[in-house]
């Protein structure tokens, strides 16, 4: 995921473009009814465990890349996440 010599704003601008193909994918299996079914993929995975897998190695692969301490940031995040209302406290 890290071509040499590539400018740290377009890797990240390409790595952007990757992690939300990979939503994409998430929610094209959601949109055909196949979360649950075998991915397209030689691999014994479910769609829903495919996708969310790529999502998080990209993720991981970005934090590593940035030098971010992303285990810190995912548990800062956590902690001020449960502070706030349900839904942000809108209706809906």
């Amino acid at each position: 995921f890290h071509p040499e010599g590539q400018p740290l704003e377009t890797w990240l601008s390409n790595m952007c473009n990757n992690l939300t193909g990979e939503v994409s994918e998430l929610w094209d299996a959601a949109r055909h009814g196949t979360l649950r079914l075998p991915c397209d993929k030689s691999i014994d995975l479910t769609c829903v465990e495919e996708e969310l897998a790529d999502i998080i190695i990209r993720a991981l692969d970005m934090s590593k890349r940035l030098d971010i301490d992303i285990q810190y940031a995912v548990e800062t995040k956590h902690a001020y996440n449960i502070t706030r209302p349900f839904k942000h406290g809108k209706l809906n």
